[in-house]
């Protein structure tokens, strides 16, 4: 179902928009200083939106000195207590992030009646350790509970709103988004919630949010990691990326290495990989190429022939080649030269 468009700050969520990436400071937000310092990490890692914990009147309060230090859209996140949502839409947060199953109605109806003054939108936040479970499935248990609050926000005649549904299992956190999506048209904002840290924490994520965002659900993501937010923004490119709905960075493949490889790819690889990400800060158009490093020619330029440019190690040499066909042979201590020119040249046209 095609999504209604809110506006956070100066992102939009839902419509047309790219499917932004999200991520929270991991600080006492009234740690100004520090909260800052985590923000700048995010801006420069690609971060979109900025979510911040709200404990106590000091961290909304705080919000105001956060927001003349970044361009970031920020978030309150509001749990128990309704006035610190308002204390932080008078503190000028561009969204407000509340969890209905624990502000009391007449809480909720006092922050709808602010946030519309304000014109900035709520995301109902549900997650599954907080709703009432029935015995049923769980993803039913909380879609059932996402609609009920849904229509307390349309009876107070509010309808500036992005939802979520998150558990930290990836199975009924797919049948939750699904069952949502059929059933209203506002933005979602997916995630694993408590994912935890490493390898099993990304690859939750990665299934979770990547198998909802194949099948057209959801606007933005959060990846949560016990981890750096920077790390999370990261984790969120990745997924968009792969899946070719955003693009972050030059797309570099590379073969696994076998038997055939005569040539040192690994270290090739890690070497020319920060080379191009370096040289692609000066010259963003090579953000657009695909860029193979491949260890023989069986992987390039025959498998990796779709590569913008490539390059394929035989008997201590390497071949270059553009759009799979071959353009010169050269040594080991040749290729980079000859390869970043290459780069350089397909870069400006």
């Amino acid at each position: 179902m095609k999504k209604r468009c809110v506006k956070v700050g100066n992102v939009f969520i839902g419509g047309e928009a790219p499917v932004s990436v999200q991520t929270m400071t991991k600080v006492s937000t009234s740690n100004v200083p520090l909260v800052i310092k985590q923000i700048k990490k995010i801006e420069q890692a690609g971060g979109e939106i900025v979510r911040v914990a709200v404990l106590d009147k000091n961290d909304a309060q705080a919000i105001s000195k956060i927001k003349k230090e970044t361009v970031l859209p920020i978030v309150a996140d509001i749990h128990y207590d309704h006035n610190l949502a308002l204390y932080s839409i008078e503190s000028g947060a561009d969204k407000i992030r509340v969890n209905p199953s624990n502000i009391p109605q007449k809480g909720l109806g006092l922050i709808i009646k602010m946030a519309r003054e304000k014109k900035i939108p709520v995301r109902i936040g549900l997650n599954s350790g907080s709703i009432k479970i029935t015995g049923k499935k769980l993803s039913t248990d909380i879609v059932n509970a996402a609609m009920d609050a849904i229509k307390f926000f349309e009876d107070n005649d509010f309808f500036d709103i992005v939802i979520s549904l998150k558990t930290p299992y990836v199975r009924e956190t797919i049948e939750a988004y699904r069952l949502i999506n059929e059933q209203c048209d506002y933005p979602l904002h997916l995630g694993i919630t408590e994912a935890g840290s490493g390898d099993l924490a990304f690859a939750k994520s990665i299934l979770g949010i990547g198998v909802l965002l194949l099948e057209g659900i959801g606007n933005t993501i959060r990846v949560s990691l016990t981890e750096t937010p920077e790390r999370e923004i990261r984790a969120g490119q990745v997924i968009l990326q792969s899946l070719g709905m955003r693009r972050f960075e030059p797309e570099i493949i590379s073969c696994p290495v076998c038997g055939r490889c005569q040539v040192p790819l690994k270290e090739i690889l890690r070497k020319f990989r920060k080379k191009i990400l370096l040289m692609a800060k000066r010259y963003p158009a090579i953000n657009n190429l695909t860029i193979a490093i491949m260890g023989c020619s069986v992987n390039g330029p025959g498998e990796a022939k779709q590569a913008d440019i490539g390059i394929a190690g035989g008997k201590d040499r390497f071949v270059l080649f553009v759009k799979g066909h071959i353009t010169g042979s050269y040594s080991v201590n040749e290729i980079e030269e000859k390869f970043f020119e290459k780069i350089k040249e397909i870069a400006n046209g």
